[in-house]
This record gives C-alpha cells, sequence and structure tokens, in this order.
C-alpha cells in the first residue's frame, strides 16, 4: 500500500465521522428549533392577546369618560328636558367633532331617536341598538361594538358607548360611536405586535383588518368580542422562524468550513504518519551535531524502528549524563522544579514578537506555617504544593520555583481571557486543605498576571510586573489581579479611604437611612429604601458616590453589605413589633450578587429576629446581572425560594431587557430617575414609561418610580397606574425615628 493511499484513507475516515457527528448535531439543533419556534409562537399570541384586550378596556374607558362630561352639561341637559331639538343637534355635533366620534345619538327612554347625526336616520326612529339600553339599564351605562345596520352608515362598524342623562332623574341616552376600520386594526396592531381582523362569528367576510395578508402558515388566536363579534389575532410563523433558519444556515456554514478544515488536518496528520524514514533521518543528524535533547518520536515495529531504538537508546544515555549536569544550575533542589535562572533562560528562548503570559503564584499564610510547626514542615508543604501546581502545566508552558513561597508559570499564546481561566484553576487546585502527619493545613493562594508584550518584552519586567499584580491581588483580597490593574498610584484621599472605612466600620460611623416608599394607588406609605450614609469625624458628610463605588472596586463592599443586610433587617423587626406594615429595602452590588454564601446569610438573619421573608426586598442593578447571568440568577432563585421580594433597580440605563428579566424571579421594576425627571414635559420619555409600566404589568411585575420631585410627576404617574413612588417629592432620606415621626405626620394629612 503505497504512503499516498493510506494518508487520504486515514483523511477519509476522520472526515466521514465529522460529518456523520455534525450531520447528528444539525438535525438536533433542527429539531429544537421547530420546537423552540412552536413554543415561542404560543407565547406571543397569549401576550398579544392580553395587551389587545387591556387597549380595548382601556379605549371604551376613555371613550365612556367623554360621553360622560356630554351627558354632565347643563345646558345640554335642559334643551333636552325642553325638547330644543336645534339646540341637542348643535351640541351632539359640536361635541362630535370636537372627540373625533363618527356617530352621535340621543334616545329617549322610550328607545326612540331625539337627535342624531346621522343623515338617514331622523327624531323618532327606534335607537339602533337597544341591547345597549337594555345593559345600560342594570350596569348604568353599557358600550360594546356594533355593525350599522341602516343609514349611510350601514354595515360598517363602530365602537360605541352609552351614557345615561340624568335631571336629576334619567331624561334621556347620548350614545357616541367610533369607525372600528383598517386603520383602526392597524393601529392596534402596531401594538400588539399581531395581524388584527375584526369578524362576525359564524359569518364570512372581515369586518376590520390590519392590512397583514393571511398566510397559510400563520398561527391565530381568537378574542370572542360582545355583539356576536370575535377579533382574529395572527402571527407569521415565518417571522419567528427566520431568527431559527437564519442560525441553522449559519450553522451549516461552519460545519462545511469544519469539514473543510478538518479533511485539510487530516491529511497533514497522515503525511507525519507515513514519513517515519524522513524523521529518523533528521534525528540521525542531530545527534551528529550534538543535539541530545530532543527525543525520537515513536516508529513502527518493524526493521526501521528497531534502528530507531538503537539510536534513542544511544540518545538518552548521552542526554542523561548532560541532564544531571544541566540539573545542578537550573532546577530548584527542594521541588525538583525549574529555578528562576532556567525560567529566564526558558523566556529567551520563545520566538521575537510571541504573545503569552506570566503568572506569579503566592501561597497564603505560608510565612505563618512555617513560623509555627518550622522550617521542616514547611519544606515538605512547599514539595506538596509545587506536586499540585505541576499537572497543571499546559503543553508548550513552564513552572518555576521563584523563590520561597513564590512560583511562577510561563504560558505561551495565552491572551487575557486564558490567563484569567488558569489562575482561577490554580486557585481551585490549592484550595483544598494539605495534609501533613495527620494534621490538615488550610493555605491557598493569589495569582498576579503580566502579559507579553503588553507589559513588557524581557522576563525580568514581567515578573516585576506580575509581583505588583500578586501584591494588589493580595491587597484587594480579590485572588487574581493583572498588571494593568496596578496603573498608576492610586490618590492619596483614595488610599486613605481604605484604611478610613474599615475604621468607620469598626467605629459605628456608618448608618442607615431611609425613604419612603408611597403606595399610589392606596396612598398609603409601604415601604422605605435603606440608603448608606458616612458622616466622616474630619471630613464630615461623605457622599455615597464616593466612597460605594470605591468600595466596590476595592472589594471592601464584602464587609459593607453584611452589616447594612444586618441593620435593615434589625430595624425592619423593630417595626414589625411596633405594629408598623413596613418593608425595607436594601441594595446588593455585583460582588455581593456573586457571594455563594448570600443566600445563606440572608436566611440566618432572617431566622434570628424572626423578621417575616416579604418584609424584605433587595435591590438588583441591571449590570449586576450582566456580569455573570447565569450565576446570578442562580442566586436570585435561592433567594426568592426563601420569599424575600427581589426588585430590578435602575431599570432602563444598562443592558437587560424586559424579555430577559421575565426569565427572573423578580417582583419589582425600579424605573431609573432620568426618566421620571421632567415626565410631563417630554413626550419620548412619557411614551417609555407608559409603555414599560403597561408591559411590566402584563408580566405581573409591580412598577417604582425613582426620582420622583413634583406634584404633577406625582399626578402623571399614577394616573398612568404606576404602583409605587420614591423621591424627594414624597420624602427625603432620614433616620428611622424621624421616619417615625414623618409617617405619623403622613397620616394625619392623609386623614385630613
Amino acid at each position: 500500500m503505497s504512503s499516498r493511499s493510506l494518508r487520504h484513507r486515514i483523511a477519509i475516515v476522520f472526515v466521514g465521522l465529522l460529518v456523520l457527528v455534525m450531520g447528528l448535531v444539525l438535525a438536533l439543533v433542527h429539531h429544537s428549533s421547530k420546537r423552540i419556534v412552536e413554543r415561542e409562537t404560543r407565547r406571543e399570541l397569549a401576550v398579544g392577546a392580553k395587551v389587545f384586550q387591556r387597549l380595548l378596556e382601556q379605549n371604551q374607558r376613555q371613550l365612556e369618560t367623554a360621553a360622560a362630561v356630554l351627558s354632565a352639561d347643563f345646558a345640554f341637559r335642559e334643551a333636552i328636558a325642553t325638547q330644543d331639538q336645534p339646540t341637542v343637534r348643535s351640541v351632539i355635533r359640536n361635541h362630535g367633532q370636537r372627540i373625533h366620534a363618527q356617530v352621535m345619538m340621543v334616545a329617549g327612554t322610550d328607545g326612540r331617536l331625539i337627535a342624531t347625526t346621522q343623515r338617514a336616520s331622523a327624531a323618532g326612529d327606534p335607537f339602533p341598538f337597544p341591547d345597549l339600553i337594555a345593559a345600560a339599564e342594570v350596569s348604568g351605562r353599557s358600550a360594546g361594538l356594533r355593525q350599522m345596520r341602516n343609514g349611510q352608515l350601514s354595515g360598517q362598524l363602530y365602537q360605541v358607548v352609552l351614557v345615561p342623562i340624568q335631571a336629576p332623574t334619567r331624561i334621556a341616552w347620548v350614545a357616541m360611536g367610533f369607525h372600528v376600520d383598517d386603520r383602526w386594526a392597524a393601529d392596534m396592531a402596531g401594538i400588539t405586535g399581531l395581524g388584527v381582523q375584526i369578524v362576525r362569528t359564524g359569518a364570512p367576510g372581515v369586518l376590520a383588518s390590519s392590512g397583514a395578508s393571511v398566510g397559510t402558515q400563520d398561527a391565530s388566536v381568537e378574542v370572542p368580542l360582545d355583539g356576536g363579534l370575535q377579533a382574529v389575532l395572527r402571527l407569521p410563523v415565518a417571522q419567528v422562524q427566520a431568527p431559527f433558519e437564519q442560525l441553522q444556515g449559519r450553522l451549516l456554514g461552519v460545519i462545511v468550513a469544519a469539514v473543510a478544515v478538518f479533511a485539510a488536518g487530516s491529511v497533514m496528520l497522515a503525511g507525519r504518519i507515513v514519513r517515519p524514514l524522513h524523521e529518523l533521518s533528521a534525528a540521525a543528524r542531530r545527534i551528529a551535531q550534538g543535539d541530545y535533547a530532543q527525543p525520537l518520536p515513536p516508529a513502527p515495529r518493524d526493521e526501521i524502528g528497531q534502528l530507531a531504538g538503537s539510536f534513542e537508546q544511544m540518545r538518552t544515555e548521552i542526554a542523561s549524563r548532560e541532564e544531571r549536569i544541566a540539573r545542578l544550575a537550573y532546577v530548584d533542589a527542594l521541588t525538583d522544579l525549574p529555578n528562576r535562572t532556567r525560567f529566564l533562560e526558558a523566556f529567551g528562548r520563545l520566538s521575537p514578537g510571541a504573545g503569552g503570559a506570566v503568572l506569579v503564584v503566592n501561597v497564603d499564610r505560608f510565612a505563618l506555617i512555617n513560623n509555627a510547626l518550622g522550617h521542616v514542615v514547611g519544606d515538605r508543604l512547599l514539595r506538596a504544593v509545587a506536586g499540585q501546581l505541576q499537572p497543571l502545566v499546559p503543553e508548550g508552558g513552564m513552572l518555576a520555583r521563584l523563590w520561597g513561597d513564590q512560583f511562577a508559570f510561563l504560558l505561551e499564546s495565552a491572551g487575557p481571557q486564558a490567563a484569567r481561566r488558569f489562575a482561577d484553576t490554580v486557585l481551585a487546585a490549592l484550595r483544598d486543605p494539605v495534609t501533613l502527619d495527620g494534621q490538615r493545613l488550610d493555605i491557598g493562594a493569589s495569582v498576579g498576571i503580566a502579559l507579553f508584550p503588553d507589559d513588557g518584552l524581557d522576563a525580568a519586567t514581567l515578573l516585576r510586573r506580575a509581583e505588583l499584580a500578586l501584591a494588589t491581588a493580595k491587597r484587594r483580597h480579590a485572588g487574581i489581579a493583572f498588571a494593568q490593574e496596578t496603573g498608576g498610584e492610586p490618590a492619596h484621599e483614595q488610599l486613605s479611604l481604605i484604611g478610613d472605612m474599615r475604621r468607620a466600620l469598626a467605629a459605628g460611623e456608618f448608618t442607615l437611612a431611609y425613604q419612603p416608599k408611597l403606595a399610589l394607588g392606596s396612598g398609603r406609605i409601604v415601604a422605605v429604601e435603606a440608603l448608606l450614609r458616612w458622616q466622616h469625624p474630619e471630613r464630615g458628610s461623605i457622599a455615597p458616590a464616593r466612597f460605594i463605588p470605591f468600595a466596590e472596586q476595592t472589594g471592601f463592599i464584602r464587609e459593607i453589605t453584611p452589616w447594612v443586610l444586618e441593620s435593615a433587617v434589625r430595624q425592619a423587626a423593630a417595626w414589625h413589633a411596633a405594629g408598623l406594615d413596613i418593608a425595607v429595602s436594601a441594595n446588593l452590588s455585583t460582588l455581593d450578587l456573586l457571594d455563594p454564601h448570600l443566600g445563606r446569610r440572608v436566611r440566618d438573619l432572617l431566622e434570628a429576629h424572626a423578621v417575616p421573608a416579604r418584609r424584605l426586598c433587595l435591590e438588583i442593578t441591571e449590570s449586576a446581572l450582566m456580569d455573570d447571568p447565569a450565576l446570578a440568577q442562580a442566586h436570585l432563585d435561592e433567594l426568592a425560594g426563601l420569599g424575600i421580594k427581589l426588585s430590578i433597580d435602575d431599570y432602563g440605563v444598562g443592558q437587560a431587557s424586559l424579555a430577559y428579566l421575565k426569565s427572573l424571579p423578580v417582583d419589582e421594576l425600579k424605573l431609573d430617575r432620568s426618566f421620571i425627571t421632567a415626565i410631563t414635559e417630554s413626550p419620548r420619555n412619557a411614551a417609555i414609561v407608559e409603555s414599560t409600566i403597561m408591559l411590566s404589568h402584563a408580566l405581573g411585575l409591580t412598577v417604582v418610580a425613582e426620582g420622583v420631585e413634583t406634584p404633577a410627576e406625582l399626578r402623571w404617574l399614577r394616573e398612568h397606574g404606576c404602583d409605587i413612588a420614591q423621591g424627594y417629592g414624597i420624602g427625603r432620606p432620614m433616620t428611622a425615628a424621624q421616619f417615625e415621626h414623618w409617617l405619623a405626620e403622613f397620616a394625619l394629612r392623609t386623614v385630613a
């Protein structure tokens, strides 16, 4: 069999297996996409139907309000009572033009028209919708979609509202009709995202349509309406399928490219398999030139293999002698790892322009263990650490012991992400205790990372930068730090803030201020937000915007948050014991949300203070959710399982969408103050807030508006269905005692 034939057979087998696997993957993706499309279609139809019904009800309420305004007009009622038909016709014509009603009618209590704007109808004719009068006599007013049966508007569909005219007893009925046509259907379609058609149940023909053509694969849902009508909401399945078809097309392209690349790689690999003679010849030349370091590759077990074995035996014996000599200069005697000199030399052999990373690893608490248990135990511990790190060295990399308890990795072709992943692996390997003579030693480690060529071009510079990063990691208790994070020297004020915050926490300089939240529906104060404040003994009051971001950057927020939660839960317990129905909200940072012990800590606090879980609300920013969505969701699920309310803070300024939030176990959405400011003067802000409120309610979320400053903003939010408001226009942040006094005064003002 020729080498060329063998090379091709190997390539065909490898490529065939890859094509089979990729075909199965593509089939699985197609099947999964089909199921997702079906589920997403049902969900979008259900949501669209809810929004359609909500909009229909909202339009009906607005029309009833317009009709009620006319029925309450004194001059209009007097004209009806005195049977002044010219005046009545003039009033309904003017009012209809003002509110854009196509049909205006006044009917007497006997069910006959007194006046109408229809030219084909006249006073004395029967009122065309007696069923609306019958319904209004029971409920006081009525409305519905009705189709005209006579006159020039016969066959056209209208949304009709009917309200009584009292003077003071009922003397007549006023009806207003608003044309339900294709334009109306198109407006509804634009909001619901679905095609809209109004049809009569069991009858052919379409009374109103949004204009979208009906496709053979359209999915639809029927929404029953009154008057024998129904709305047919349609969603083109192709619209839902499009992203998945695009994904499958891209996947197919990737598969084709992968097969092509794999085929080329297989041919190359097969070529290497059939070239042992070339390799043996090259090895013989290297040995003749005195190069004994590179071993011979495995050879076939034939005559050529026997010859290769003889060459390999000669090479290993010579190389062993040279290795013993080199070991004295390049190997650490304690750990059998390369030493600093060998590390520098290995870096110098890298090809010019190569990129990679240098990681310096330091064993935590080694000095304490060495001093307490002696140098013999310390040496054994270093050998154990070396044994744990050695298996982690990737191909082409190096591990060396620099000095003391400090080790270094050299990773070629490793970018920032790969270097960080490797550092996480190192920390995980050293996280487990080391057992020496039956004694468990908890060590841990910190890692500093320098990247080349970005942080330096020579090994000495990179080691120095990595050691500075290591010091930063230890100072922040972060485990890992990059050389770029050391940057320039931090400002003197920021350096002092680190120590000041630690002292302030111990000295009780931190306090909580509570800002009230007003339920717009009931007019009651139902909750407060706990806000962190710092009264420095020398600098005075320090703004939260100055020290909280710095605490998050340095990791000190991990020490502040437990105090905030403890104080907030303790205050919630005091108010609960005093009979005040007040929930307390506290903020969580990104580091807090990623803390694996967060759920247990909160549960212990609630149990220790006997506080019902619904009395505590935790607010999370959008950016905290997006740092690690999977881990954030897991921790939110754990908190929600405790019964705690969860709120998305500053919604609208981050990257999370309602589509993403609906998958989270959150109860509340807080609109950022930037949308509330001047909402009565900004149509854009008003539209954003109004649509967010409507969609949030459809998802079952409570909506809270932050930064409410004026009565006009408060009134606008109440009128548009916002649930809760918070801001200086309601109450400023205050101490617990001040809040209790303020709450009592607020209750008195509300009663008055």
